[in-house]
């Protein structure tokens, strides 16, 4: 785990997993799944939710329609959420793993519309350097796995458009990244991204082989 020093102390920070990639690729059902197999094996895990849903709902708009104001608000509440869920609650529990359904891949969203913006961008790269995730996984696009979610846009070409300035981002700034391989057609449920995130946070966390799955 990260530390943290506040007021001469140290605080020890949960274990953070970025799930990044364009939309449409199933990071938010694999976040579930994740979270879920992480407390059956004893561990306190959470997983953050999208915040382009709150966004939506809150009647901001986002995907090819979206404003400035309306990607420095996500990139403000995705940072905050991750910041307010790392430290200890007086009256919950002290997590051992957050999952982030996004991470930095969010800029991207604001840079192919507006281009690229100092404000958010330094705002993206100092978080990662204060707060930083111990794993980024990138999730590739599935061929012809677009689904109406209700939030995110269903134009196949402006999906590949993100994908691209993703992998460009993650490049530019030379962040460490896991891209998790395409599923085979009869894994409908990714498990073999879960198993792989799931064992591979295991082992950083120092469990057994025996918490694995095999």
């Amino acid at each position: 785990m990260s530390n943290y020093i506040k007021g001469g102390g140290i605080i020890k920070l949960p274990y953070k997993i970025g799930l990044i990639s364009t939309h449409g690729t199933g990071k938010t059902a694999l976040a579930g799944l994740l979270e879920g197999e992480l407390k059956r094996r004893g561990l306190e895990a959470i997983a953050l939710p999208e915040i382009a849903q709150e966004a939506r709902k809150r009647g901001l708009p986002i995907n090819e329609e979206t404003r400035l104001e309306a990607q420095i608000w996500i990139l403000h509440r995705q940072f905050a959420q991750e910041i307010d869920y790392a430290f200890p609650r007086p009256s919950g529990p002290r997590y051992q793993v957050l999952i982030c359904d996004r991470g930095p891949d969010n800029y991207c969203y604001l840079a192919c519309r507006f281009g690229e913006d100092s404000y958010a961008l330094n705002m993206t790269l100092g978080h990662l350097k204060k707060f930083p995730y111990h794993r980024l996984y990138f999730l590739p696009i599935v061929e012809n796995n677009l689904a109406d979610n209700k939030t995110r846009s269903l134009d196949h070409s402006f999906q590949r458009e993100i994908d691209k300035l993703i992998r460009n981002f993650l490049q530019k700034h030379r962040l460490e990244f896991i891209e998790l391989p395409q599923p085979k057609k009869d894994d409908h449920f990714r498990n073999a991204w879960l198993k792989l995130i799931l064992n591979q946070t295991l082992t950083d966390l120092n469990y057994p082989s025996s918490y694995f799955i095999s």
